[in-house]
């Protein structure tokens, strides 16, 4: 009995005392090991780089592709937001450019929210000849009393030689909760 504590007592202790030291003698990486492994850092560090530099081209080519698809001189933009106060809830929306479709768009409710909380949606942009021109549009969606409405806005202006912006405004008649439509330019 006395042998069999004696070797167990042994035991313990190569195992409180040998093993950590055998985990900490692990061998240390070689010089060739160390070598790749600055060599994949340095790898990475350059790949990521040139994600960067491909994003900041990107950006550059989109706004370089802007600008000889719809110069600023020849340049349209639409825009559409909603009142602040507004319950008007929009479903869809159509424009039409001198009488040609020139967008169209389905709402979806994280969409109505986002303009419900200050967001501007930019409908359309393209290029547009000097001269007289008419932009409507027909918007659908449910009024403060659940009813459906159906309603177009139309208006003419003139475009001259810079940039024309025009922003749809989506408001509400606080009398009788039926959809209002304004039209700003700049």
């Amino acid at each position: 009995m006395d042998i069999l504590r004696s070797s167990l007592h042994t035991l313990v202790l190569c195992v409180l005392f040998c093993i950590p030291a055998v985990w900490a003698q692990s061998p240390a990486p070689s010089a060739e090991e160390l070598e790749a492994q600055k060599a994949l850092q340095a790898l990475n560090q350059e790949v990521a780089n040139l994600k960067l530099d491909i994003l900041e081209l990107n950006r550059d080519l989109y706004r370089f592709e802007e600008q000889l698809l719809h110069p600023v001189e020849t340049q349209i933009a639409v825009f559409l937001s909603l009142a602040p106060d507004t319950r008007f809830s929009l479903d869809s929306i159509e424009l039409h450019l001198d009488d040609t479709l020139i967008s169209s768009y389905l709402y979806q409710e994280k969409e109505i929210s986002a303009l419900r909380s200050g967001g501007t949606q930019r409908l359309y942009v393209g290029s547009l000849s000097d001269g007289k021109h008419k932009l409507s549009a027909s918007f659908n969606g449910q009024g403060a009393s659940s009813r459906y409405f159906r309603r177009k806005k139309s208006m003419k202006f003139v475009k001259s030689q810079k940039a024309k912006y025009i922003q749809l405004i989506v408001s509400e008649d606080q009398r009788t909760g039926e959809p209002l439509f304004k039209v700003k330019q700049w």
